[in-house]
């Protein structure tokens, strides 16, 4: 049982992932019924709660946490100011700040210093929105053991996150972002918790309940017209169908979609692969789309002088390429990452 359910959020995870890396190029690739926005990030964290173990301790997500989310975060953050003096001294194109310590532990959570690695916040805030999230959990339990208790605490947080955000879908920087971020975040893993332990049975993936969904997402995207966006730190109280109903709707509509492939997707084929490298796809796409860019003005004779001052939504001719640099954002980092697993599963053997 547990590996149709692993191959399920696999391709969930794939189908999000390509969603980041299109919307980086300004390709929605669902349109605008499941623009992008309202669900991708929100996704990955409702994956997070799904898989959260509640049978281990607030230790076990402390090791966690640090050895997968946030050693792997500060390594790309290193290389990545590296790559970004690179590219200052080879292109005249920065691409970020000068690196100091200061960007390594505190400036990823409120703003991107490097804007290669600009997606790297993800795995900053899922490392601390886990840990707290066992915290909680676990200080929970030794209340009650109800697993509808914890609402009563991941509710108010995000409705206060949303309170903390600007009017008019501007972003939100310093530690206001890391609140607003943490508090929302902890709202989308609960859902992903509460899913996976006690709704999963109850709600239906057939055609009726497909209907319901795409009826309710229609009325809402139809009430709110345009303000359905859904950044994970530009949400609006008084837009709040946003935030807590339109990423639901998308994330049914994704794992419906999952469900239905999953017979047909081989373990160890390349959608499996992309679900499991999707957070080196999120550190990474970013760099290989530039690789790319690069690779077009060669290949079209234009001065490397010409390039863009400035990344995502504004990669030459994106309009043109932005198929081929999605492809080669999401196929290239999918093989980083099985690269650097087989580097990192040969390291433990010689050891």
């Amino acid at each position: 049982m547990q590996k149709p359910l692993n191959m399920e959020m696999n391709i969930a995870k794939a189908i999000g992932i390509t969603a980041i890396v299109a919307g980086h190029t300004l390709w929605q690739i669902f349109g605008e019924f499941l623009y992008s926005y309202y669900w991708h990030v929100p996704l990955f964290f409702f994956i997070s709660g799904y898989f959260f173990n509640d049978t281990k301790n607030t230790f076990f997500y402390f090791k966690k946490t640090v050895f997968n989310y946030l050693c792997l975060a500060c390594a790309y953050e290193i290389f990545y100011s590296f790559i970004s003096l690179a590219t200052g001294k080879i292109f005249n194109r920065t691409y970020g700040v000068c690196p100091s310590i200061h960007d390594f532990w505190y400036a990823p959570l409120t703003y991107n210093p490097f804007d290669l690695s600009a997606p790297n916040w993800f795995l900053f805030q899922l490392a601390i929105s886990l840990l707290l999230f066992a915290i909680s959990i676990f200080t929970i339990r030794r209340i009650s053991k109800n697993i509808y208790l914890p609402i009563a605490v991941f509710l108010p947080l995000a409705l206060l996150a949303v309170l903390f955000s600007k009017p008019d879908f501007q972003p939100t920087f310093g530690l206001n972002r890391v609140i607003i971020r943490t508090g929302i975040s902890l709202f989308y893993i609960y859902a992903g918790y509460l899913y996976r332990n006690k709704l999963e049975n109850i709600v239906k993936f057939n055609a009726r309940w497909l209907l319901c969904v795409i009826l309710i997402h229609t009325g809402v995207l139809l009430i709110f017209k345009n303000c359905c966006f859904v950044n994970i730190h530009q949400a609006m109280f008084w837009h709040n169908l946003s935030p807590f109903v339109t990423p639901f709707l998308c994330i049914y509509i994704v794992l419906f979609i999952s469900k239905l492939l999953a017979p047909l997707v081989k373990e160890g084929s390349f959608i499996d692969k992309v679900g499991k490298n999707s957070l080196h796809i999120m550190a990474n796409h970013l760099f290989i789309i530039f690789l790319v860019e690069i690779f077009i003005f060669w290949v079209d004779g234009i001065s490397f002088s010409e390039l863009p001052q400035y990344l995502i939504a504004n990669f030459y001719k994106m309009e043109k390429y932005k198929y081929l640099y999605t492809f080669a954002g999401v196929a290239c980092c999918t093989y980083l990452g099985e690269l650097l697993k087989y580097i990192k599963s040969r390291v433990r053997n010689y050891i």
